[in-house]
């Protein structure tokens, strides 16, 4: 059938001028699969030379190819969860995919870039009229009724699909970046009703927009000539020189000669702040064509500021632009005022609540009771189809005039100022709170669960003010000038008049999303002879099973043995064991074969305190030591793997004591 096929297209379609490129069909298998697809674009290309022919979409990569179609050049790649680049590195724009492409001598196109989701659209029920209905839709809609959310599935439409655009435009732009690429492929330009309901369309499966994003917006970065620019980070302070090389891709019918770019940044107002020419040149055809450098001096704006950077190409319609924030050089720690900080919410607290205190409550991560993946981007493709892979949410929502907002800039929705802040926070299951609780800074989950989840809420308790945030607003705040800004907002607005929480909460209520502290709450780890960038020992005893310690594998693996030495913070504890949780999204790195050490000074370990083989499954594992071990140090050690390579992973590992 496939070769019958494939010569009646040949015949039909031969002579149409946008036949250019044939293959087979998508992502095969089989164990012959190779040689017969090696077989079958070599049939074509002997019967019909004018174009260039591959096996299939997405693999595989054969030595008959006149080009391949692969997944390696893309953001997200399946199995990556919290681990894919715009869920682990801080927001850029200078990621291209050169390293792939020069592997090998044909050109190369992406397979299925993106796959972002957006939260579905209800009011597409009423246009299935025909057999087929959107059954789906129905459940999902009659769940977040249940939950008491129904009234804002529109806020959730179109705060996910403004992330989802924003995703898009970086993806598309990383390709269009990288010298040589032949090309990006989209799983699909509209929603994929089915396997799972994947609405990872910037329009709806009816080809008709939802409303988030329209077509001119889409083309300024999606066009046959697109500016880019090249942005080590996003996220500025006055104190720094703001610096963007530009470039274009360029694939018009002709050269752009004498070209002119200008730019500009203007404030979220349309004020402008500074703006200029590049030099003027001819763009030749191809991509990475370099038009100049931009800098300007921050030190003049009103920070905390979003601005924005726009290029244009003078006297065409091609420009592009792109969001930037500054915030303050020098922020003094702001005073609490009249605000009780508070990691818990013991029993002075709650004293001080019901005496009319102002408290802002900000537990260690480690003690948030939530495993909901604390992931920036939104759902991979979906959560069914892809065996529950992080993240599970799809973006923030807020009300970006709420007082509690002032002093930092947001819209609506998430925005790449947003990355530190959710990246490293708890997302707060809030379901228990009751129906009339909403968050000041709202998370949108999966519409397959429909939680209540949030990073800021407020509420009264006794006769105090709470405000309750999840984000991490205490560590490295000198290197961090966005959490640094929320947490000065945050405190402005609570010694302001504005701070009149209306709903009132019990304290037993709220001390339900938190755990109690364990050994390993304020623990540190001391030593580890590996550890992968982004993947840090510090990982495994978070509490947060969805980060994981690694060790390292570029240039080389390091070898076994791999350990991790943890400091507890009393003196001398009494230790009964531990967990080794293995890391959940692969099998990468699961360890087989270990030793644990106990010891009170960290330097003296005496015999193991046990040793053995672990079970090869993602399931968590239980070590009851033989007889109880005082100390005030741990050591594990990882003997072996279950895989080839000598990688070393966790997920957590965790102490017992009762």
């Amino acid at each position: 059938f496939i070769y019958a096929e494939g010569d009646r297209i040949l015949k039909e379609y031969g002579n149409h001028p946008s036949f250019c490129m044939l293959a087979y069909g998508n992502e095969p298998g089989g164990p012959n699969h190779k040689k017969y697809l090696g077989d079958l674009v070599n049939s074509w290309k002997a019967k019909d030379p004018r174009r260039l022919y591959t096996s299939a979409a997405g693999w595989p990569i054969i030595p008959e190819n006149q080009y391949h179609s692969t997944p390696a050049p893309r953001g997200h790649q399946w199995g990556a969860g919290l681990r894919s680049r715009f869920n682990a590195n801080p927001p850029e724009t200078t990621t291209d995919y050169r390293d792939v492409i020069q592997k090998y001598d044909v050109p190369v196109v992406s397979h299925e870039i993106g796959q972002w989701c957006v939260y579905p659209n209800f009011k597409e029920i009423a246009k299935y009229k025909g057999v087929l209905q959107a059954r789906n839709f129905e459940i999902f809609r009659d769940s977040l009724k249940a939950h008491h959310m129904l009234d804002q599935a529109d806020d959730f439409l179109m705060a996910s699909g403004k992330l989802q655009a924003m995703l898009y435009k970086e993806e598309i732009e990383s390709a269009l970046r990288t010298p040589g690429f032949g090309g990006f492929q989209l799983l699909d330009l509209h929603d994929f009703p089915g396997q799972g309901t994947a609405l990872v369309g910037i329009l709806d499966p009816f080809w008709d927009s939802k409303g988030y994003i329209e077509p001119e917006e889409h083309h300024r970065y999606c066009c046959e000539t697109v500016p880019l620019v090249r942005l080590k980070k996003r996220i500025w302070t006055t104190h720094q020189k703001f610096i963007a090389d530009v470039e274009v891709a360029h694939f018009g019918p002709a050269p752009i000669r004498n070209a002119v770019g200008v730019w500009s940044i203007r404030y979220a107002n349309g004020k402008e702040f500074t703006s200029g020419r590049l030099p003027r040149a001819t763009i030749p055809l191809g991509n990475g064509f370099q038009l100049g450098k931009i800098t300007a001096l921050l030190s003049n704006v009103k920070a905390p500021a979003k601005l924005t950077l726009s290029v244009a190409l003078k006297g065409t319609p091609y420009v592009n632009d792109w969001d930037i924030w500054v915030y303050p050089g020098n922020l003094d720690a702001e005073s609490p005022g009249k605000v009780l900080i508070a990691e818990s919410l013991d029993e002075q607290v709650v004293a001080a609540l019901n005496k009319g205190q102002k408290v802002l409550l900000m537990p260690p991560l480690n003690c948030i009771d939530s495993d909901v993946p604390s992931g920036f981007t939104t759902i991979f493709w979906n959560t069914q189809w892809t065996r529950q892979q992080p993240p599970h949410t799809l973006g923030i929502l807020c009300n970006p005039k709420h007082p509690a907002l002032r002093q930092f800039p947001t819209e609506f929705h998430s925005n790449w100022q947003w990355w530190d802040l959710v990246t490293k926070s708890k997302f707060m299951v809030l379901d228990k709170l009751g129906p009339n609780l909403r968050p000041i800074v709202q998370v949108i989950d999966d519409w397959n669960t429909n939680r209540k989840l949030g990073l800021l809420f407020e509420a009264k308790v006794g006769k105090g003010k709470l405000l309750v945030c999840s984000m991490d607003l205490r560590s490295n705040l000198e290197q961090r000038p966005v959490a640094r800004q929320m947490l000065h907002s945050l405190l402005d607005y609570m010694n302001r008049r504005a701070f009149s929480p209306k709903l009132k909460l019990d304290a037993d209520v709220i001390l339900s999303l938190l755990k109690t502290p364990t050994l390993l709450s304020n623990a540190k780890v001391v030593m580890v002879d590996s550890e992968a960038p982004g993947y840090e020992a510090s990982n495994a005893i978070d509490g947060n099973p969805n980060t994981i310690w690694h060790t390292t594998w570029e240039p080389t693996p390091a070898p076994y043995p791999h350990e991790i030495q943890i400091e507890l913070p009393e003196p001398e504890s009494a230790i009964k064991g531990f967990t080794y949780l293995p890391r959940q999204d692969m099998s990468n790195g699961w360890i087989d074969q270990y030793e644990v050490y106990v010891s009170i000074d960290g330097q003296n370990w005496d015999n193991p305190a046990a040793t053995g083989s672990f079970e090869r499954s993602r399931n968590q594992k239980k070590i009851l030591f033989n007889e109880v071990q005082q100390g005030r140090y741990f050591r594990f050690v990882a003997l072996s793997g279950f895989g080839v390579q000598a990688f070393a992973s966790a997920a957590e590992i965790n102490l017992i004591t009762e």
